[in-house]
């Protein structure tokens, strides 16, 4: 059972910082800041990680990003195709963003004490694989290249993953369970050192975005 409150960093990012973090992560890939920055702004109107015509997604540059926001915004980065977004994955964002986010806290979560136990594999000649964390199940499927389906999301043990992984035999099913817990981590990791980026006109400084996480 996923807890739907657990502790999660306290975070504020503006527009710039964000940006910054996603570059950080390895999501911008070979475009340009300009050409990525813009694509941002484009998932904002089509409602990531804010809902359309919510306070959030009408201030412009002087929104802020949440962990949740992060999680969503990080998570949509991931899920592109050739470089864009495909429409069913945005709707399934959206659509189950209250199933979802709930995931995203139990990960942090788990990244701070192991909730759910560690698997392990071993073969006959010694060698061994663990897996920790918790994963999701997005239930993505494609058919002749396209996206068909997204959802209903399923938070997974290590267990539950690499047992979903062994049985993904159908090549409709080629997106498989995602380590949650480790994109929580380095969200949380690299927002510690956010810089301090100025925004709106004029050289006005901003305040530098604070966490839970030892400050």
């Amino acid at each position: 059972r996923i807890d739907k409150r657990p502790s999660i960093p306290q975070l504020a990012l503006t527009h710039g910082q964000v940006i910054w973090l996603l570059t950080e992560l390895g999501l911008r890939g070979c475009v340009s800041k300009s050409t990525f920055n813009h694509y941002i702004k484009s998932l904002r109107r089509l409602g990531i990680p804010f809902g359309k015509g919510t306070v959030d997604s009408e201030r412009g540059l002087n929104v802020t990003y949440n962990f949740e926001d992060l999680m969503e915004l990080t998570l949509a980065l991931l899920l592109r195709v050739y470089g864009t977004l495909p429409d069913v994955v945005t709707n399934g964002l959206r659509n189950f963003r209250n199933e979802l986010r709930p995931i995203y806290r139990q990960a942090y979560l788990d990244s701070l004490k192991r909730v759910h136990p560690a698997a392990r594999v071993s073969t006959s000649n010694g060698e061994r694989f663990t897996a920790r964390g918790l994963f999701i199940d997005l239930n993505i499927r494609y058919s002749a290249g396209h996206v068909v389906q997204f959802g209903p999301p399923k938070a997974l043990s290590p267990f539950e993953a690499m047992r979903v992984f062994a049985h993904s035999e159908i090549a409709a099913r080629s997106y498989l369970p995602l380590n949650l817990t480790r994109v929580a981590q380095m969200i949380a990791e690299r927002t510690r050192q956010a810089p301090t980026i100025p925004r709106g006109r004029g050289v006005r400084r901003v305040a530098t975005a604070q966490s839970d996480l030892g400050q």
